[in-house]
């Protein structure tokens, strides 16, 4: 029995559709973060360059 429930509820088909789409969600708005996150790191980077000379 331990083995047999991996949280808490118990999901039917749709309810374990709809999960999943809700985490595909979060998985592409963090990466969209992150990716923002090192245009602007290559932006500063670049312009830190170009100020020194």
């Amino acid at each position: 029995m331990k083995g047999e429930m991996m949280g808490k509820f118990q999901l039917d088909n749709k309810g374990q559709q709809s999960v999943q789409k809700f985490h595909e969600k979060l998985k592409v708005e963090k990466t969209d973060k992150q990716s923002k996150l090192e245009m602007i790191k290559a932006q500063y980077l670049e312009k830190k360059k170009s100020g020194k000379k």
